[in-house]
């Protein structure tokens, strides 16, 4: 492989051939809407930020979508993103001898100068191990030598860096928004200078917020707890990078659209970083302070353009507790009012209950309903006071009826077992609070539900319960024996957390350095995506452990004293440690704390600080236009149907990947770019109103698809077509449009005949001549029957009847079959049969194509 060849990922993409038998064959594509088209030049700083789990759960992280906009506008900088691929992929990589490699170009990991992961979840720490192993990068980071590429991580659970210290070279502790640009400067001047190695993780530890894991030196004692942390390289901790105004900072609007649904399918704006409440268990609330809004101009221009640029239905306002936005009924009015006639819904996917009034149910009600779910997290008031949650029962039931009234059937709560200083009681509580919001739910109505979703509490770092030991596993087996069997009803359900996975999830959490031996052991014996629960080896965690001194595994779960020295010590997040003592001591004799002032400077913490010019920060936007009131009356009234736009599309190319809801899908968000008036349904939840010809199946390419759109207005059907091509993604594009005033049946599945043309790749001259005979037969009449696989099983096809082979043509590496086939029985498709009978089923799938060209056949 030429250089040439390994920066471009040419070699790679030849040697991968997309197979249709994973799952989500399309999340490996790479094409995705609004992808940054710049070309890769000699001397740039190449970066790949990856993520320890599959596409769908990456690209609905908004902080990699931050740093991907953030460093792909630095023209010296060429930025590309790496997933974890399903375990069905990984296996099929490995046979091939396919590194892992970056989506964009197909590069494989060891090319870069730089791999950034983002921590989100610490049961994805085997994976990350694993996805350096598949890239090419020795796993230890001193290992690495020159032209190994430096990795880095960051994101919440790199507050304590520790049991991935052996190989990580750098952690970004904080806000990573400038931080990203400064380190990425650091490498690009070592790279031109050749600087060694040792002197450029220097440099990374004199960046603000960058931990080097190779400059603290940290003894351990015989309990498997560490007893000194020193840093080399200065003076105490590291500080965290802490970014005094939001709105200063880059945020994407014209954001990459992914190919696929995603697990939060929506346009989201982080309207507020941290948190004023000061809940005791929450280390986001502690590890995000101060508290500091968006600008309320800044999120409403965002929002515009982001939906503007994106075509998404539904938007979001993000923070860890949208309802204390100091300007949020203002927020929501114009964000309503703005988006009535498009049908963007709104939603708060993070709120208090106190915070929750009936005015702002009836704002996000306004378009669609979106869900609801409410966190008493305990099921005692006593309790709530111990963790500092400042709610009562009267605000609990008082926020569910309103729910409910306002025409929701559906409300989640959250609750946590296992908390400090929990007793039966508390259990009791939980049964209570949920029985009595059912009861409530099915007085209102026989249809409302009520789900408790119960997960185990682990102590974690840097928050006043760090000192705490975490609850046994049998425990929590105890206590979710009990829900299950008092909250059994019809209408209420219960959701649990795997207490293996929150077990593992502690020992993680509160570990040092000496985890890491685990952690490769755990990788290496085949430990992948742990964190979905039905990927979980308990086998293989167990027996690792047995391993190992026990100390290595238990050491961070029981209590600590007050003077120990903590494995995360070696990490400043600006909260005293003092402070977080005092909380804990409030917290055994269940006393409230109040929440951090809205006004000046508060030092109760430490983390606001007059010299370095951070407080907590409110929107200094004091007026927002809001639209007249009418204009909601107008575009309701709007939706009534007045034209159709019909469209025959083409579905070819890498778009043979895309599934049908998924075609639909970016059909949708590109009629919305495109400006289409569409009409939408009635009732709480409208939806757009489309029709889409039958359901081709994945891995078929088409020339003849066809969909309609319900307008509320007469439109230009050319310039519609070039406005929706210009926002689909390759291989979908719109050939033939019309407009009418009257719904039509043309085009739609009016044919039972199609013709189609196959393809076959041919790397054996042995393997041409079979399917080259095998033609011929069929069309010489000599293949009479056949055991075709349909959904039931198999069916006994006549072939002379509903398969007749028109045309053969034969190059040197393709052979091309032109056939007709209609009249299939009930759940027999086309394409399976093509590929059973000519031998190109299991790993073959990706040697055939075929394209459905035009119906020739009606009833």
């Amino acid at each position: 492989m030429t250089h040439a060849e390994r920066l471009t990922g040419r070699a790679v993409s030849e040697n991968m051939k997309l197979p249709l038998s994973v799952r989500t064959p399309a999340r490996y594509l790479g094409n995705e809407v609004n992808l940054p088209r710049k070309p890769f030049r000699e001397g740039m700083l190449r970066v790949a930020l990856a993520f320890a789990d599959v596409y769908e759960v990456g690209m609905s992280h908004i902080g990699l979508k931050i740093l991907y906009h953030i460093l792909n506008e630095r023209d010296d900088v060429f930025c590309e993103r790496v997933f974890a691929p399903w375990t069905d992929m990984m296996q099929i990589m490995r046979e091939r001898g396919t590194p892992l490699t970056s989506l964009e170009t197909r590069t494989p990991l060891n090319i870069f100068d730089m791999v950034g992961f983002s921590l989100q979840y610490e049961m994805s720490y085997p994976t990350l191990l694993t996805m350096l192993e598949m890239g090419g990068i020795p796993m230890r980071s001193e290992e690495r030598a020159k032209g190994d590429p430096f990795v880095l991580a960051g994101g919440p659970c790199a507050v304590n860096p520790e049991p991935l210290a052996l190989f990580i070279d750098a952690f970004v502790i904080g806000d990573g928004e400038r931080a990203i640009l400064e380190v990425a400067e650091c490498l690009k001047r070592a790279r031109e200078t050749h600087e060694k190695r040792s002197l450029t993780l220097e440099a990374l530890a004199g960046i603000e917020g960058v931990y080097v894991p190779a400059f603290f030196d940290v003894v351990y004692g015989v309990s498997g707890r560490p007893t000194e942390i020193r840093n080399l390289k200065g003076d105490g901790p590291v500080r965290r990078r802490i970014e005094r105004d939001i709105s200063d900072l880059p945020f994407p609007a014209r954001e990459v659209v992914p190919i696929v649904r995603t697990v939060h399918d929506r346009y989201a704006v982080e309207i507020a970083r941290g948190c004023l409440q000061g809940c005791r268990f929450c280390q986001a609330g502690f590890t995000y302070r101060p508290y500091r809004e968006r600008d309320e101009t800044n999120v409403l221009q965002l929002l515009k353009e982001g939906l503007r640029e994106t075509g998404y239905s539904e938007c979001s306002f993000l923070s860890l507790s949208a309802g204390d936005y100091s300007r949020i009924s203002t927020l929501l009015d114009v964000a309503v009012s703005r988006n009535l006639s498009s049908m963007v819904s709104i939603s708060l996917p993070s709120l208090r209950i106190a915070s929750l009034t009936p005015s702002m149910v009836k704002q996000i009600k306004a378009i669609r309903k979106t869900g609801f779910t409410l966190a008493p997290e305990a099921g005692t008031q006593r309790l709530r006071d111990v963790i500092n949650k400042k709610i009562d029962e009267d605000e609990i039931f008082s926020t569910i009826e309103t729910i409910f009234k306002a025409g929701w059937h559906l409300v989640k709560l959250y609750f946590m077992i296992g908390l400090p200083t929990e007793q039966p009681e508390d259990v009791e509580g939980i049964i209570s609070l949920v029985t009595r919001a059912w009861r409530m739910a099915r007085r209102i109505s026989r249809k409302n539900e009520v789900t408790a979703s119960i997960s185990t509490f682990v102590p974690k770092p840097h928050t006043p319960f760090q000192w705490c030991g975490m609850a046994p596993a049998e425990e929590i087996r105890e206590k979710q024996m009990v829900l299950r069997q008092r909250l059994s009803r019809r209408g209420m359900r219960v959701k649990w957390h795997d207490v293996r996975l929150s077990f593992w999830e502690g020992v993680i959490s509160r570990a040092g350095r000496t985890l890491g031996e685990f952690l490769a052991e755990v990788a290496k014996k085949g430990a992948y995506l742990d964190g979905w629960t039905d990927q979980f080896n308990q086998e293989i965690w167990d027996g690792v452990a047995t391993e190992f001194d026990g100390t290595v595994i238990r050491s961070g779960l029981d209590k600590w004293d007050r003077e120990a020295v903590l494995p995360w010590d070696g990490v400043d997040i600006g909260v005293r440690k003092e402070y977080l003592w005092e909380e804990y001591q409030r917290a055994l004799s269940a006393s409230l704390s109040p929440p951090c002032p809205r006004g000046g400077r508060c030092q109760r913490c430490g983390v606001c600080d007059g010299d370095r010019g951070i407080s907590v920060r409110l929107s200094r936007s004091q007026t927002a236009v809001i639209e007249e009131k009418g204009k909601q009356d107008t575009a309701k009234s709007g939706q009534d149907v007045n034209a159709f736009f019909q469209a025959t599309f083409i579905k070819i190319g890498d778009a043979r990947y895309l599934g049908h809801l998924d075609t639909a899908r970016a059909l949708l968000m590109a009629a919305r770019r495109g400006g289409l008036p569409m009409a939408y349904s009635k009732g709480f939840h409208p939806a757009p109103k489309v029709r889409f010809s039958a359901p081709i199946p994945l891995g078929m390419e088409s020339l003849c698809e066809t969909v309609e759109f319900a307008l509320t207005r007469m439109i230009d059907p050319i310039e519609a077509k070039t406005s929706m091509n210009s926002h689909l993604p390759s291989g979908v594009r719109l050939t033939r449009v019309r407009a009418s005033n009257l719904k039509s049946t043309e085009g739609f599945d009016i044919f039972n005949v199609y013709s189609y043309i196959c393809l076959f790749r041919i790397f054996k001259m042995s393997e041409g001549s079979r399917i080259l005979n095998l033609a011929r037969q069929i069309r010489m009449g000599e293949i009479k029957n056949f055991q075709a696989p349909s959904k039931k099983g198999v069916v006994n096809l006549n072939i002379p009847e509903c398969l007749a082979v028109e045309a053969i043509q034969q190059t040197r590496r393709w052979l091309k079959i032109d056939v007709r086939i209609g009249n299939l029985p009930k759940g027999v498709r086309p394409f399976n049969i093509i590929a059973a009978l000519f031998g190109m089923t299991g790993q073959r799938d990706g040697e055939m194509r075929m394209i459905k060209v035009r119906g020739v056949g009606t009833p």
